[in-house]
């Protein structure tokens, strides 16, 4: 009994640690884009030299993760983890101090190297330090975390930057994170990653790059390139969408869209729940999604514009998009080589910035047409592509039994 509540608060401990860090993380990804109005009102640039800033970090940071799961997997997860961690919020505090463009470039480079470090170094520790009957939860609270990030900051930055000035914004929120970073340091002796902690050594980098372009990963990078051209999509353009296809006023139409993070945040908890109690982990994934999309789908087929059927539809299109994500975290463990979680989560985590890019580029173009109505189509379709890939990345993976757990 004793061993198992010193089990149960160690894993406790860590799951808090990593969760904290990627809530954090997630502040900063939005931090600078929610203070753009005062940047612009304040220092006299325009949006899209602003918006540029953001898509620098943000690719920077998708090539950087593959980099990074390569580094974690061969120096362990720690030291890469606190090298990004540090880097990200020294760079986010640098737009303090450094007023020119050129260098707010090089910030932004530097934040989405940084950033690029916390998915493959977050799940290696996460595998190799929490018990194997509390991963999924694990995985559902460390996305709870993330979802927080991204849900606080807008009013949050709103509020600061209103109160502060957007630069000592940013100088706070690099102190907070040096902060927690030393924290997470002090404590670093319980963050054992699934790797070199482990005793496994990475094989000749020709074969380690091999890994990458073997079926099941492959199929798990191109699951969460289609989750995101979905789920992202839907986020940034549907607000838009919305108040085109059903004539409904901006804010009616963008409050329904946020209630999904709201559906999102207790989904997760559920799925966590769920992904611990179960086997087939893509066919949960797959069922999740797929009740999803038909109920989202529901909206342009029969374009109800009550907020009264309206809510309940979001609510619970974003409570299932959450349930999905535990057991679509648990489908990449099970594919992914003794050894090369990071590299494995790096790369496939990377397909999410990819598919952000180019569902952009798409939706927009279909809104500048008035083609509202196909935004929502696409996005269901996405995510059935999304659910094809996951089976298949499944199938094409190693059977349960050979799957050594991390």
């Amino acid at each position: 009994m004793a061993m198992q509540l010193a089990t149960l608060k160690r894993d406790l401990k860590v799951i808090s640690l990593i969760s904290v860090g990627h809530c954090v993380s997630h502040v900063y990804q939005l931090a600078l884009p929610n203070l753009f109005f005062l940047v612009m009102k304040n220092d006299g640039f325009g949006i899209g030299e602003l918006a540029f800033l953001t898509t620098i970090f943000f690719v920077v940071s998708s090539f950087g993760q593959v980099g990074s799961g390569f580094l974690v997997d061969r120096y362990g997860a720690r030291p890469i983890l606190f090298l990004g961690f540090f880097l990200l919020a020294f760079a986010t505090g640098g737009f303090a101090f450094f007023e020119h463009y050129p260098a707010m470039i090089v910030l932004s480079f530097l934040g989405g190297l940084g950033n690029s470090v916390f998915h493959p170094a977050d799940y290696s520790i996460l595998n190799g330090s929490i018990s194997e009957s509390r991963v999924g939860r694990a995985y559902a609270i460390h996305g709870f975390g993330g979802l927080i990030g991204y849900a606080v900051t807008p009013y949050g930055m709103y509020l600061m930057g209103s109160s502060f000035g957007w630069r000592t914004t940013m100088l706070i929120l690099c102190i907070f994170g040096i902060v927690v970073g030393c924290i997470m340091w002090f404590l670093r002796h319980e963050l054992q990653d699934s790797g070199v902690d482990k005793g496994k050594t990475p094989g000749p980098l020709r074969s380690e790059i091999g890994i990458l372009f073997k079926p099941a990963t492959v199929f798990s990078f191109l699951f969460f390139c289609f989750m995101a051209m979905g789920s992202i999509g839907l986020m940034t353009l549907g607000p838009n969408a919305l108040s085109s296809l059903l004539n409904i006023p901006t804010e009616e139409s963008s409050f329904t869209i946020s209630l999904q993070l709201t559906g999102s945040l207790f989904g997760i908890l559920v799925g966590g729940i769920i992904a611990d109690k179960i086997i087939r982990h893509e066919l949960a994934t797959a069922s999740i999604v797929t009740f999803g999309v038909f109920l989202l789908w529901t909206v342009p087929f029969f374009q109800p514009n009550s907020l009264v059927v309206l809510l309940p539809i979001f609510i619970l299109f974003g409570f299932s998009y959450g349930m999905a994500q535990p057991s679509r975290d648990m489908v990449v463990r099970s594919v992914a080589p003794s050894g090369a979680a990071g590299k494995v989560f790096g790369f496939t985590y990377s397909g999410m910035d990819f598919g952000s890019a180019i569902v952009a580029m798409v939706f927009g173009f279909l809104l500048s047409e008035g083609e509202a109505q196909m935004v929502f189509i696409l996005v269901g379709i996405f995510m059935m592509l999304g659910v094809m890939s996951v089976l298949l990345a499944k199938f094409t993976g190693k059977k349960p039994s050979t799957v050594l757990a991390e």
